[in-house]
């Protein structure tokens, strides 16, 4: 078992967390692209949230590296700001270790108390049953299905909302 502490993000592990968001990404299988974004970019959204005080958590080592993360973030259109969107991952050796609902929880609750979020809305391939269930646990509900919203290797995939 690996060790792990959860902490508020920092602009220090922009670098860690760009390099995390790659390795899920490349896995092709739990994210909606298949690579990480430019470290500029990683760098831009973890200044954003943490300018803004919005939930964002990472998982770090031992080694003092991102290995998951978990944030929501607030719609963008004035009248949907009490809407906030769920991103989160965990690097693959990190994985079945409590990592992911201890980042969900404590993402939830800081959203529920300093962001103004009433409302946290994911989505998630049907193919990622821990993540459903795991997202079932943690109170989310069932409110759809989107068919066929993107395909990999020659293989449709569905999402759940």
């Amino acid at each position: 078992m690996n060790v792990w502490k959860i902490e508020r993000s920092t602009k220090q592990y922009a670098p860690s967390f760009n390099k995390a968001v790659d390795l899920v990404a490349r896995e092709r299988k739990y994210l909606a692209t298949v690579e990480g974004f430019s470290l500029e970019s990683s760098l831009n959204y973890v200044t954003f949230m943490e300018e803004h005080d919005y939930p964002q958590y990472f998982a770090i080592s031992d080694e003092d590296v991102v290995v998951g993360w978990c944030d929501i973030t607030p719609k963008s259109i004035p009248e949907f700001r009490h809407v906030g969107v769920l991103g989160i991952g965990i690097i693959a050796p990190f994985r079945n270790q409590g990592i992911g609902r201890a980042l969900l929880e404590t993402t939830l609750q800081h959203a529920k108390k300093k962001s103004g979020v009433e409302r946290v809305e994911l989505l998630v391939f049907a193919s990622n049953q821990r993540a459903i269930e795991l997202y079932k646990k943690c109170g989310f509900e069932y409110e759809g299905e989107k068919r066929k919203v993107r395909k990999i290797d020659g293989r449709y995939e569905n999402e759940i909302l």
